[in-house]
């Protein structure tokens, strides 16, 4: 809920609650997180982020955890940003390192 209710500001669904709301598109937006849903395997799982919000899945070729899941994701709207794996020994997930 805490996540559509902070991007609802930049979406057409605000619209629906004030007709006269200016959404500004241009506003760049990154989001990334642990959302616990492997995107390998369930892709679709994320298309209300492309669909209500205007972000895309950066792609990875590194899985997140070391059960090779990719349960860790970045989204991002006028941001193209560089993916890299990190190495982390004293954790399951392996850390995603964003280069802006």
């Amino acid at each position: 809920m805490f996540l559509f209710s902070a991007l609802i500001k930049y979406s057409e669904t605000s619209l629906l609650i004030d007709g006269e709301f200016h959404i500004d598109k241009d506003v760049p937006i990154i989001v990334m997180g642990d959302f616990n849903v492997d995107v390998k395997r369930n892709e679709k799982a994320f298309g209300f982020m492309k669909k209500d919000f205007d972000l895309s899945m950066v792609p990875t070729n590194y899985p997140s955890t070391l059960g090779n899941s990719y349960i860790d994701s970045t989204f991002t709207r006028n941001i193209s940003p560089e993916l890299l794996n990190y190495v982390c020994c004293f954790s399951y997930h392996r850390p995603i390192y964003t280069e802006l």
